[in-house]
């Protein structure tokens, strides 16, 4: 059917695709169309989506931003949902610190260091941490801390 109205089409590709439509009574349309994205660009993470990942990583652990970022409707390339595997792959691949480093970084000690420090069972410093006596913060999912 198509080709009972249609004469000559002329596809011209530069920063766009470009369609001359010639139609059988002499009339013409020009089409202009972006061109599409490449795979590379297609798989690649939005930059705003690398600098609320970053942001978040400062308070919350990989699973707790994933949450965060999927409750928010924000959305890693390809993939449907952040999990933590692909915040560890974020991370990685945009040089982002995990929440341990950022946070032994700020002066933070580990459970040997505290111990060491205060002279204490690590039962007892954990039970510490726990009714609010030391101040501690959730460094992995596992629910580890390091301690002030």
């Amino acid at each position: 059917m198509i080709r009972l109205l249609v004469d000559d089409v002329t596809l011209l590709r530069t920063d766009e695709i470009v369609a001359h439509v010639r139609f059988r009574g002499g009339a013409t349309h020009t089409l202009r169309l972006s061109l599409p994205l490449s795979v590379a660009e297609l798989r690649k993470v939005n930059p705003a989506v690398v600098a609320e990942v970053d942001r978040l990583l400062d308070e919350h652990t990989d699973a707790e931003t994933a949450a965060i970022l999927n409750a928010a409707g924000w959305r890693p390339g390809v993939a449907e949902r952040f999990s933590p595997r692909i915040l560890y792959l974020l991370r990685r691949t945009y040089g982002l610190e995990d929440r341990y480093t950022r946070l032994r970084r700020r002066g933070l000690l580990t459970l040997a260091e505290i111990c060491e420090l205060l002279g204490a069972h690590p039962s007892t410093v954990k039970a510490w941490a726990r009714s609010g006596h030391i101040a501690s913060y959730v460094y992995n999912d596992k629910g580890q801390r390091l301690f002030e």
